[in-house]
């Protein structure tokens, strides 16, 4: 793999853009019709003592995380966040498992590769029809490091935007040679070596973008919904990985799944997350992520819930599974 992201660490891309509030971020305090109340501030006004703290200061603080630096893998980790069936939380794992990591030391690389783009709206970095994105990338063999751009609110999170265009790679990858390591090829022309990990958002489907994922990851990652048909249609997607595996990828596994849109009032999530434990044992992370209003509503402010309201339950909960994350590289003894 070939200069983190853009061109120097922390700062702008070799075109010298940086990300850009959009018109869907709104100011501190904006109101939360949803839940009926004022959102919470992100950003403490400075005092006579104090000065004023960022995003990412704010978060830190208000999520109450004991350990500053986590464990960071001694080189880069490339992690596939898959499964075909839609609304799942693909999009809400990559992005607050992103944060989560980003404002704990590690360098962050999300590679939105839906066409609908939702990684890209939630981390506040432009995606209009027409710009340069991860599309140009597959089709036209665009320098990754090109379309990188880092996320305004968090030092060290970058994001490859998808854009509408993309919706038309999957018959236009076709005719092209090793069709399905374009991605894999991507990123062995970009240089990773100060990235911690790349995370692949991936569309709710088996196509060629999500094949492309796959071949250019070493782990995969399965979010599972604590609902009735939660295992239904699994079998190909693990079929799938298999795959993948035996004929594109044989390094490729699944190393975490992640239990999602838990209810706990309800039997059965219970039943579901314990279903799932069983069958896939300790690849399973112990924390669940319960629904929150709050999680969904934080995209449409151009944000993680991380920033978006750090105290709430589906913050807690995704800062618990990232570290969970974070502490299985040092586990496998790929810790620095």
């Amino acid at each position: 793999m070939a200069s983190g992201p853009g061109t120097t660490a922390g700062g702008p891309t070799a075109d010298g853009t940086m990300a850009g509030r959009g018109p869907a971020a709104a100011g501190p305090g904006a109101v939360d019709v949803a839940a009926g109340q004022a959102r919470p501030a992100v950003v403490t006004e400075p005092g006579p003592a104090r000065p004023a703290m960022t995003p990412a200061e704010a978060a830190l603080a208000a999520l109450g995380s004991g350990d500053r630096e986590w464990p960071r893998p001694r080189s880069c980790r490339v992690i596939t966040i898959a499964n075909q069936k839609g609304g799942v939380g693909k999009t809400t794992t990559a992005v607050n498992l992103a944060a989560s990591l980003a404002l704990h030391g590690a360098r962050v690389l999300v590679v939105d590769l839906d066409p609908q783009g939702n990684a890209s709206t939630a981390l506040d970095v432009e995606h209009r029809a027409g710009m340069v994105s991860v599309y140009d990338v597959l089709v036209d063999d665009q320098p990754l490091a090109s379309i990188v751009r880092p996320v305004a609110d968090i030092p060290g999170l970058y994001c490859a935007p998808a854009t509408i265009d993309l919706a038309g790679a999957e018959i236009e990858l076709v005719p092209l040679v090793a069709r399905e390591a374009r991605l894999s090829r991507a990123f062995a022309d970009y240089d990773a070596s100060s990235l911690d990990y790349i995370l692949i958002d991936c569309p709710p489907s088996l196509g060629l973008l999500t094949v492309n994922a796959l071949v250019a990851a070493a782990e995969v990652l399965i979010p599972i919904q604590c609902e009735y048909y939660a295992l239904e249609g699994l079998e190909q997607l693990l079929r799938t990985i298999d795959l993948v595996k035996s004929h594109l990828n044989p390094g490729l596994y699944i190393s975490t799944i992640l239990l999602t849109m838990y209810d706990g009032r309800t039997r059965l999530a219970s039943q579901v997350a314990d279903e799932v434990r069983e069958h896939f044992g300790e690849v399973v992370l112990g924390t669940v992520i319960p629904r929150s209003v709050r999680v969904s509503e934080a995209p449409s402010y151009g944000q993680s819930v991380m920033t978006y309201d750090p105290g709430s339950s589906g913050a807690q909960a995704y800062l618990e599974a990232a570290k969970e994350v974070a502490d299985r590289a040092e586990e496998m003894g790929r810790a620095g």
